[in-house]
């Protein structure tokens, strides 16, 4: 006679003992119904048909009631339905079964232990499977989770998985705590999951991050906070938050007053870096609020902020976990943080000598009144105006106007980038398509006056705020002061729409309509990118020729920037702005 099939329930098997003892040669069990009914149990078996086996079994069993080796076996074969039942999600009926196989079992035997095991996994998958099913898990809900998961760990103690899951919720909710900057509640749940996955790096750097954020808000009690972030993580990127953080009770950070960032010492206590760790969503809502001239209500939510900036920025409202919808939008509207340039390391007090001969800097001076006008970051934002009814406009044209600007990229090895956004508030360049191409910074005489009429902004509450924040934050703010200062003034000008022309790009469609496809492209990406280098601050024409600069527009060949064009955009970069075009 046969035996009944093993089936796998998660990482053990179930297998139906030898059924050879119930047809023994003294006949005690010889009536043909209950061979038949064992047969049919054996073959629906093997079919991995539990719900017919269990029929069979359950009627043998009603032949031979005391006969433990059915009793096995059926509870067996309840294990093997309620794990079906497991991946149809059906966790009620599967509990049903389990309790009915716990129940007929042989206390101590394998197939005892295994239906134990089994009811550890039924906990567990029900447990992982709320949290995938929650996108935004309450409180509640992760002590639901959290209850079976110690259901699964009573029974199952020696499980990675189940110790894992549970270092997971405690790690997800603690990550919901610290996006809002609830630090104090957010380390006893890392805390927690460090004790049940203590080699997990996520969560020892995680736990770091909320130990400096609790750091930045306990002055007292700064420095013991500094050393257990770096006790849990000593990578370099820790130890660079807390040497700023230090650095805000040092005496020289103190006590800088009208040639530094603080005017009065008690000033400097209590900032920090902004971005404190990867937990820090509140700064990426408040910064992109900033960017786009939004003030929340006074009772919106994180979420419902974060709503209103998708909107914006992307068109409509996303779904998902909070901590990646903000990285997701702050990177379409402000670029991603970590590639920009650190502006501390870019200027330079003293300006340098120019180079005349392979430099035509002096030109760009000649249109700029001698001030330095150039960006503070990187990536810039380029939104291309949807083209107007124009017949000479071709959807190609908007590539050919990339590859332009991506010469830039390719000369400068990746110091000039930009990115591509949606939402036209939020740009940094427009791109306008328009019929006749006029090069408006060919001519210094017909340039805008508004550079000649710059004067430096008064000092005010706000400029010392922002020049203390250029001490300590990363990202925007690495500005020395004089930077910050010009992007303040830049923030006025641009308020009464005085630079607002500054930063558009006109790509005109007229010279095109007279050439040949390939050449029309090519035309349109030589257009772009020498109005991309007026756009990077080069506000003036090259006077030699060959030059991307220089007032000629080819349409045979890609034009690209020459070592003049280059060394004439390091010199600009080189000095300090007066003109920064986009600190928050």
């Amino acid at each position: 006679m046969n035996g009944l099939s093993g089936h796998r329930v998660q990482r053990t098997f179930l297998c139906l003992l030898a059924l050879g003892c119930l047809l023994s040669p003294q006949g005690a069990w010889s009536a043909e119904n209950l061979e038949a009914l064992i047969t049919q149990g054996n073959l629906a078996a093997e079919q991995q048909n539990f719900s017919a086996a269990i029929q069979a079994y359950e009627k043998a069993i009603q032949i031979a009631p005391q006969e433990k080796t059915l009793k096995n076996n059926l509870a067996v074969l309840y294990a093997n339905h309620a794990v079906g039942l497991q991946d149809q999600k059906k966790y009620d009926q599967a509990f049903q079964y389990l309790d009915k196989a716990t129940a007929i079992a042989v206390p101590g035997s394998a197939s005892a232990k295994n239906i134990q095991g089994a009811r550890a996994s039924l906990y567990f998958s029900q447990a992982m499977d709320l949290k995938e099913n929650n996108a935004n898990p309450t409180p509640a809900d992760y002590q639901n989770i959290r209850a079976l998961l110690n259901q699964a760990l009573a029974l199952g103690p020696d499980e990675l998985a189940f110790k894992k899951g549970l270092a997971g919720t405690y790690l997800d909710e603690a990550y919901q705590l610290a996006v809002q900057e609830k630090f104090t509640e957010a380390a006893p749940l890392l805390e927690k999951a460090l004790s049940y996955d203590p080699k997990n790096p996520a969560i020892k750097q995680s736990l770091a991050n909320v130990y400096l954020g609790l750091g930045r808000n306990d002055a007292a009690n700064r420095k013991n906070w500094i050393d257990k972030a770096l006790a849990m993580d000593h990578s370099p990127k820790i130890q660079q938050v807390a040497d700023r953080l230090l650095a805000i009770d040092s005496p020289s950070a103190s006590a800088q007053g009208k040639g530094g960032f603080a005017a009065n010492p008690s000033e400097a206590r209590g900032k920090a870096p902004k971005a404190i760790s990867r937990l820090s969503v509140a700064d990426m809502l408040r910064d992109m609020e900033s960017q786009l001239q939004i003030t929340p209500p006074k009772n919106a939510t994180f979420d419902d902020r974060l709503a209103t900036l998708e909107t914006q920025v992307l068109g409509k409202p996303e779904v998902g976990a909070m901590a990646i919808r903000a990285k997701t939008v702050y990177t379409a509207l402000m670029g991603e943080s970590d590639g920009l340039q650190d502006q501390s390391s870019i200027d330079t007090p003293q300006a340098p000598a120019m180079d005349s001969q392979n430099s035509y800097l002096d030109e760009i001076f000649k249109v700029t009144d001698g001030k330095v006008v150039r960006w503070g970051r990187f990536p810039l934002r380029v939104y291309f105006e949807e083209p107007k009814e124009n017949p000479l406009y071709k959807a190609e044209y908007k590539e050919a106007a990339l590859k332009g600007f991506e010469v830039w990229k390719d000369h400068t090895d990746g110091y000039v980038k930009f990115l591509e956004i949606k939402n036209p508030q939020a740009a940094d360049v427009v791109v306008n398509w328009t019929a006749a191409y006029v090069d408006r910074f060919a001519d210094p005489e017909t340039v805008s006056s508004v550079y000649k009429t710059y004067t430096p902004p008064k000092r005010s509450r706000l400029l010392t705020v922002v020049q203390m924040a250029s001490a300590f934050a990363p990202g925007y703010f690495s500005l020395v002061p004089q930077a910050a200062a010009a992007g303040l003034q830049y923030q006025q000008y641009k308020k009464l729409a005085i630079l607002q022309e500054e930063s558009k790009i006109y790509l005109g469609l007229n010279p095109t309509q007279t050439l040949a496809p390939d050449a029309a492209k090519m035309l349109i990406q030589n257009m772009a990118a020498k109005e991309f280098g007026h756009a990077l601050g080069l506000k003036g024409s090259s006077p030699q020729q060959g030059d991307l600069l220089y007032p000629e527009l080819r349409s045979d060949a890609p034009q690209i920037p020459t070592y003049r064009d280059l060394t004439t955009l390091r010199e600009l970069y080189n000095r300090t702005p007066n003109i920064i075009l986009n600190v928050n």
